[in-house]
């Protein structure tokens, strides 16, 4: 669950709400705080996790039954194969996929002009977006059949109905907009999510027996499971190589100037940020050397040599994942040479990382400049003796 949701009203992104949740609180209600933009700039600086919710009348979701052949193909040209149901053109439209592994496969449908304002509000204000998603994924869904569940929105109720099924209508349309549901497939009982649980009765939907919920954060854990991240294609995240190489274009500039500012020798400053280059490079190798072939060794290219195991048995995408939390580890553990490092593993975008410290306050340092980074992190297996502690950090990656 991200520390902040910001919740957008309409394709302007201007209006917004906001929330933010408490980690070792999951019965907290929600509670909804009404905003602008220009909130964006405080709120960035507190959390650093943060979710962008699209108001769900920007974005189309449905599915395609893929064929059982060639479907490497049709996903990569999925938006081709739903034109039809589209009112505009393709190509100034953004498409995302849920998960490849189902069939058939749900996709969301925005234009690209609102993801593109997405991102220079994320460059504007420095946000740590890890996911963008459609609002219906704000309604909690459970699978059971029969059921359809309810929330409210600004000045608007969302109806979802399927896992990657959901509407937008005005209160007064709720009631035909579930006859139309029922006809497709039988409405036992309309579960309605409130912020407010007394406002029930103005929001019940009459001829379907109904039942009252309080929202809470675990609600919204759950309802996020499986979603789909708009984060795709053009508008993924960018490559974690990259990152790292602006963050050292950043450093080295910091140092020029510094070296402008007080006359120091500017060999002497190249020659320190190559030593720490060299410093972190070699702690990537020592982590990395029990997972290379023999044949590699610390002068490789790393990166490539990594990929190119990676490729074997995992997709690209499970690459950047992989490279992603080992980049964040492994800049954090510079910091604590006491904590040993034994064993590394990484499934289900989980990366598991055994470690020991004869401190066990080296163990939670490291565990807090981890998570300082934004990163979800988890301390697992704690097993405290007189003269060593052990235990297990899991990295958490991102999921679609």
């Amino acid at each position: 669950m991200p520390s902040l949701l910001v919740r957008f009203h309409d394709s302007t992104l201007e209006n917004l709400s906001w929330f933010v949740s408490q980690s070792n609180n999951p019965g907290q209600t929600v509670d909804w705080q009404s905003g602008s933009e220009q909130d964006l700039a405080e709120l960035a600086t507190k959390h650093t996790t943060v979710v962008l919710v699209i108001a769900q009348q920007d974005v189309y979701l449905t599915s395609y039954e893929i064929p059982d052949k060639a479907s490497r193909q049709v996903l990569s040209s999925i938006e081709y194969q739903i034109e039809d149901h589209l009112a505009q053109d393709v190509e100034i439209q953004h498409f995302a996929l849920g998960d490849h592994s189902h069939n058939p496969v749900a996709i969301a449908v925005v234009e690209k002009g609102i993801m593109q304002s997405c991102v220079k509000l994320i460059q504007k204000y420095g946000l740590a977006v890890s996911h963008i998603v459609p609002e219906a994924f704000l309604c909690p869904w459970s699978g059971k059949t029969g059921e359809v569940n309810l929330i409210e929105s600004h000045e608007a109720v969302i109806l979802r109905y399927d896992e990657f099924q959901g509407i937008k209508c005005c209160p007064h349309l709720s009631g035909e907009m579930l006859n139309l549901i029922n006809a497709e497939q039988e409405i036992k009982v309309v579960n309605y999510y409130l912020q407010d649980i007394e406002s029930y009765e103005s929001v019940k939907i009459e001829g379907y027996a109904g039942a009252s919920i309080q929202l809470t954060s675990e609600h919204l854990d759950q309802a996020f499971t499986g979603c789909i991240n708009l984060l795709q294609g053009e508008f993924q995240i960018t490559s974690v190589w990259s990152k790292l190489l602006r963050l050292w274009k950043w450093v080295l500039g910091l140092f020029l100037v510094f070296i402008a500012a007080s006359g120091y020798n500017s060999a002497i400053a190249l020659q320190q940020l190559e030593t720490r280059l060299s410093e972190i490079k070699t702690v990537q190798y020592e982590l990395l050397k029990n997972h290379l072939p023999s044949n590699i060794n610390q002068s490789d290219d790393l990166k490539k040599e990594l990929i190119n195991l990676l490729k074997q048995s995992q997709s690209g995408e499970e690459e950047v994942n992989f490279l992603e939390l080992l980049r964040k580890f492994t800049l954090a553990k510079t910091t604590f040479p006491s904590v040993i490092v034994s064993k590394i593993g990484y499934q289900n975008k989980r990366l598991s990382i055994d470690i020991s410290s004869s401190q066990l306050s080296d163990i939670e340092s490291l565990l807090e400049a981890i998570e300082a980074t934004g990163q979800v992190t988890k301390l697992e297996n704690l097993n405290i003796k007189p003269d060593i502690i052990s235990g297990q950090f899991v990295l958490i990656g991102i999921t679609e």
